[in-house]
């Protein structure tokens, strides 16, 4: 407990860029996520406000020196691509000789090249840690019967983060009714909870287990 306590404490001073605490409603899905090594980087509770209908989720995403670095050569690269394709862009305007544009597209491919591989090198490094979520939501859904809307699903945002929400959080609900939409986010909001009370199973059993001579 004094382990888990002290993720409590820890998490319960994180805040957002404008200084709002992270929701009550999915605030132990944070701290059981991040005990088994899981690190988030925003979540939402759940809400239906001035926003509209806003429904539970989670985003992970591996942070270390090495992930760092790839980002910024990612975004150096980009950049460069960018700054290539105003180039080539201005020299077709400008109809200089065919020689030239033709350098400067091979240039603007290679760069592009070193960007996808970059890309794909950056996904890569989030494989771990997105894998272990997933086994843990297969070991959860292993006989557990909830309607299609409801399962919690994983999909990626960008090259690097991974969202964890319902699935009919996207936008299934945005136009149904208010009482559909409380509803549903009860609903969704529920089995959030429920998958935070199995990971917090795993995290304890885990702490519990006898360990081999």
């Amino acid at each position: 407990m004094q382990e888990w306590n002290a993720f409590i404490g820890k998490f319960t001073k994180v805040t957002d860029q404008l200084g709002m605490p992270i929701d009550t409603d999915i605030f132990e899905t944070v701290v059981a996520l991040n005990a088994l090594s899981i690190t988030t980087v925003m979540s939402c509770g759940g809400h239906i406000d001035e926003r509209g209908l806003l429904l539970p989720w989670v985003d992970i995403e591996m942070r270390n020196p090495t992930s760092r670095k790839s980002h910024k050569q990612y975004i150096m690269v980009s950049d460069d691509v960018d700054a290539l394709q105003r180039e080539v862009d201005g020299l077709r305007e400008r109809q200089v000789n065919l020689s030239v544009i033709e350098a400067a597209q091979t240039r603007l491919k290679e760069k592009y090249e070193e960007r996808h591989l970059l890309n794909i090198q950056i996904r890569m490094q989030q494989c771990a840690m997105r894998d272990a979520l997933v086994q843990y939501l297969s070991r959860f859904y292993e006989g557990r019967v909830v309607s299609f809307d409801r399962r919690l699903i994983l999909h990626r945002l960008g090259n690097s983060r991974t969202r964890m929400e319902s699935q009919g959080s996207h936008d299934f609900y945005l136009c149904a009714p208010l009482d559909i939409q409380q509803q549903k986010l009860a609903e969704y909001q529920e089995e959030m909870r429920d998958f935070t009370h199995f990971l917090k199973h795993i995290y304890f059993s885990q702490r519990t287990e006898t360990p081999l001579p």
